[in-house]
Parts: C-alpha cells; structure tokens; sequence
C-alpha cells in the first residue's frame, strides 16, 4: 500500500470511531448534546453582536475609521495565526509523543510516514475547529458593515482553509525540529530568550507609543501614524496572515472583487510547499525523533535511580517545606502533581503565556491613567479587568485543574491502597491548585490597581475578589473532573473536550457572571453618584452583597466537592477500572 492509502485507511477507521462515539452520546447523552449545541449558539449570537458593534464603533470614527478596520482585521488574523501555530505544536507533541497510541501504531504494519501524516491532520482539525468557530462571526460582522456580496462568503471560506492548513504545518515542523535537535536545557534557554525578546519588544513600544501620544508639537495624523507603526509586524507581507487579511480586506471593497490572485495564489502555494516539507519531515525526521525522547525518558529515569538514596523510597528523598506540616504521604502526592506538570512542557509552556500575557497587559494599564478623569470610567476599567483575569483563570482552570483526576488513569487503584484516602485526595488536589493559581492573579490584580491608581483598600478589595473566584473556580474544575473522568484518556486536551469539560466551562461562565454583577452591585454608589466611598462596606448595600458573594462562593466550592467525595467514597469510579 502506498502512503497515501494507509492514511486514508487510518482516517476511515478514526472517523467510524468518531461517529460511533457521537452517535451513542447523542442517543444516551442527550443533556449533553444539548447543553454544548445551546452553548455554541449563544457564543456565536453574542460574539456576533460584540464584533458588529465593534466594527461600527470604529468605522464612524472621523478620518481613520476605515484604515483602523482594516488594521484591527490584520492584527486579529495575525494573533490567531500565532495562537493556531502554538496550538498545533502543543496538540501534536503530545499526540506523538505523549500518547501511548503512537507507540501502538508504529508496532503495526503501516509507515512512519503515513502514522505521522494522520497525526499532524488529526491535531490541524482539533486545533483549527475552534479557531474557525471564532473567525465566522467576525467575518460575517466585518462583511454585514462593509455591505458586500454573498460571493464574498464563498472566497473568504476557501482562502481560510490553505491558510489554517499552512500554519498548521508550520507549527508541526517547528515542534519536531525542536523535539529532535534541541534539548529539554536549550529549549527551556532559547523560550527565555524569546519571552525576554518579547517582554522588551513590548515595553519599548509602549514607551514609544506614549512618547507619540504625550508629544504635543505633533499633528493627529503623524501621531495616529506613529501609534499604528507599532502593529506594522502584523501587516508584514512575509506573513500568512497579512496574504488572507490583505485579500479579505480587498474582497469587501466596491469593484474590487477579482482585483488580484496574488496573495490567495502566496497562500495555496506556500501551503502545498508546506504539505511537501511535512512528507519530508515524516519520512526523515519524525522517527529519530521519537527514538530520541524515549532514550531521553530512559536516561532520566535510570540518572534518577543511580542519584536516589537506597535507604530513602525514590521521590521522597527531598519534600517541599510548604507540605511538611501536612505529613509525608500528602508531601510526596503534592510533589508529584508539581513535577507532574513542570516535567510536560505542554503544560506549563501555556500556563506561563497566559499569565505573562496577563501580566504584561496589568503592567499596561498605567497608560490609561491620564485618559481617565471620572470615578465611573475608571472603575468600570477595572471591574472589567477583573472580568478578563477571572475568565483567563477559568480556561486555565478547565484547561490543567479538571483533567487532573483523570490523568491517574489506572493507576488511580494505587492512590486507592495509599496510606491516603481518595478524599483527601481530592481535597489535596484543590488546595494545591488553588493556592498556586490564587497567588499569581491576585498579584496580577494589585499590579492593575497600583497602575490604575486605585488606592490600597480598593486594590485589596478587587485582589479578594479574585481570590474568592480562585476558590470557586478550583473547586468546580476539581469536582466535576471526578464527577465526569475520563480514565481511558491520556491526552488531557481529549479529556477537557468532554461532557465533563464542557460543564466545567459553561458553569465558570455562569459562576463569573453571577459574581461580578454581586459585586457591581456591592459598589453600585460609584456607578450611581460617580463617587467613591471609601465606607462602603458600612452600608446596607455593600454588607449584604459581601455577604451574599461569601455565600455563591460557598455553594459552588461546597456543591461539587461534597458531592465529588461521596461518589468516591462509594467507589464507583474504580468499577469502571
């Protein structure tokens, strides 16, 4: 059988399991079915609606509202090539190299070439849906304010998928380069060096974008020019992002339908040079480096059992000073989950860019401090920062917290005869991602209220609140991850697009929701009488609306946790091993 063949005959095998598997939930698991199709619409209408309004907004904008559009279509399409890029890498890592189905496949009959070629398709489509998802309803946005034909429709489809394939390929290729000619020391050197790169890159133009907006001797026009340069990256014609905005942008302007093929032609061409490099690379590159992490894996594991103490069990020679008060067996549990997570570059690879974007965005915050003179203004600014950490922590949270439990697979019936019961067990688990989540967005949230000049009280005020969601989001992730495991799974991105994952998401959303319009009503005299009060906390309102966000914050810690222990104590999940 030629290469070819061998994919096509894994993609049909793939895609009947696929259909079996929706089909039996969508006939037994019609909760389920539900809950996802009614969460898609509602997020499809609300960004819709987001995206109109923000398209109009900055359309009637005098002088610039066109050349702003089209700049903000460019960046958006260049964040989201280098969001699908770090995805796929991520995605196919851990397909290839993490997942005990590879090792499988190699065993049989079937080339290197073709099991890596299946894989690379399998992680572009896993990655690619979603971003997809996001683009549809800014497209149609973009297109309804700019009045354009139905034909546009049909273009823009068939421009995105040589483009979400091409950066797709690119992440790949990127990812087993990396995994076969660099070390876990000098990957770990050269991400420093490139988030030192970046960490500098943008405080630069931040100080060079105020430098222009503070410079009074100069005109609106040269000023408004010197802000956009800061984006020129993003409509750099080397990148695939700026062919696909370029061309889009150019299809919603009047007469100009078939103007020019030369950044859709860019595009197929760079992505069928891509498809011939990714064969090459399978056929070439892809088993050596498999071969290679596994000998890494082997030689870690013999160095750490010539280095550990005979008289000492191994992973208890050292424990963290944190846990000692909790005993040993809670010790060694809590120091396996942190090296568990900081040995998976996956993991923590992710965790660290969306709290150091987070961080670089509080930092950034300074700025807006000569923009806002009214109370109202400025605590809006605020609360809605709270919003944005709150939501990242919760994608973090269902992303690592939730697949946590299901990760221990089938070994869960080793934790089962530990000295330590499930239980606390699961308590542990809480309390450890907890308190390492908590602490960095609670510094996140004083860094904003330092720059946004809130004072002392009102930054500890907002720093309590994200730490009461901390806890809330925790346990929901905690307990509906034992609710609903999935101990068959080894990829915890697999785990997470579950039933389970997707209630973990949508009750965050729920629980965010609820919380901050508590809290807008807590403090409802700044946005009433545009004052603050400084005794707020003595008024009717604002003790009960403390009182009352202790509570929802209680019931959605308690809830799932209670009953999460009493599933596990009546041992329903170790029948299923």
């Amino acid at each position: 059988m030629s290469t070819f063949s061998q994919w096509l005959l894994l993609f049909r095998v793939h895609n009947t399991i696929l259909f079996r598997k929706a089909s039996l939930v969508a006939r037994h698991s019609r909760l389920m079915t539900w809950t996802i199709v009614a969460f898609l619409l509602s997020y499809a209408i609300a960004s819709f609606w987001l995206f109109s309004h923000g398209f109009e907004y900055v359309s009637k904008l005098p002088a610039a509202g066109s050349l702003l559009s089209d700049r903000l279509i460019s960046v958006m399409f260049f964040c989201f090539m280098l969001m699908l890029v770090f995805s796929v890498a991520i995605t196919t890592y851990i397909s290839l190299y993490r997942n005990r189905d590879t090792s499988w496949l190699l065993s049989l009959p079937v080339s290197h070439r073709a099991i890596f070629l299946w894989k690379s398709f399998e992680a572009a489509m896993f990655s690619s849906w979603g971003l997809l998802f996001i683009l549809a309803p800014l497209l149609v946005a973009f297109a309804r304010i700019r009045d354009v034909s139905p034909l546009f429709y049909f273009k823009a489809l068939a421009i995105l998928i040589p483009f979400l394939l091409l950066a797709s390929t690119i992440g790949t290729l990127l990812m087993v380069i990396c995994v076969r000619y660099l070390s876990k020391r000098q990957l770990q050197l050269a991400l420093m060096v490139i988030a030192l790169g970046l960490i500098g890159s943008a405080a630069w133009t931040a100080l060079q974008g105020q430098k222009a907006a503070e410079d009074s001797g100069l005109s609106a026009a040269l000023t408004f020019q010197r802000v956009l340069q800061h984006t020129n990256i993003a409509v750099n014609r080397a990148m695939p992002s700026t062919w696909l905005a370029a061309s889009i942008i150019d299809w919603t302007r009047p007469y100009r339908h078939f103007s020019t093929l030369l950044y859709p032609s860019l595009l197929v061409s760079n992505c069928l040079m891509a498809g011939l490099a990714l064969c090459c690379t399978g056929k070439h590159i892809f088993y050596s480096s498999w071969n290679r992490t596994i000998q890494r894996a082997a030689l870690a594991a013999n160095r750490q059992q010539n280095n550990s103490d005979p008289e000492e069990p191994i992973g208890l020679q050292t424990e963290f000073t944190l846990f000692r008060f909790a005993g040993r067996p809670l010790a060694a549990i809590s120091k396996k989950d942190f090296r568990t997570f900081f040995r998976e570059p996956a993991q923590w690879i992710q965790f660290s860019l969306v709290f150091g974007l987070l961080a670089i965005y509080a930092s950034g915050l300074r700025q807006m401090n000569g923009d806002i003179s009214q109370p109202r203004d400025l605590y809006i600014v605020a609360f809605l920062n709270l919003a944005v950490c709150a939501l990242a922590l919760s994608t973090l949270t269902t992303r690592f917290v939730f697949p946590q439990f299901s990760l221990e697979g089938r070994c869960l019936w080793i934790l089962a005869m530990s000295p330590l019961r499930l239980p606390t067990i699961v308590t542990q688990k809480f309390v450890t991602s907890t308190f390492s989540s908590g602490i960095i967005v609670i510094l996140i949230l004083l860094i904003s209220g330092y720059n946004l000049q809130l004072g002392w009280g009102d930054s500890l005020f907002f720093a309590c609140a994200i730490a009461l969601l901390a806890i809330g989001l925790n346990a929901l992730a905690v307990g509906l991850g034992v609710l609903f495991p999935n101990l068959e799974e080894s990829n915890s991105a697999k785990i997470v697009s579950g039933f389970g994952g997707t209630l973990c998401l949508v009750a965050s959303f729920i629980f965010i929701l609820s919380f901050i319009m508590l809290l807008v009503y807590t403090r409802w005299s700044i946005f009433s009488s545009n004052e603050i009060n400084p005794c707020w906390f003595r008024e009717t309102r604002g003790y009960v609306g403390a009182g009352t966000l202790l509570i929802l914050t209680f019931i959605v810690t308690a809830i799932p946790l209670t009953f999460s222990k009493k599933k596990l104590k009546r041992l329903e999940i170790l029948s299923n091993l």
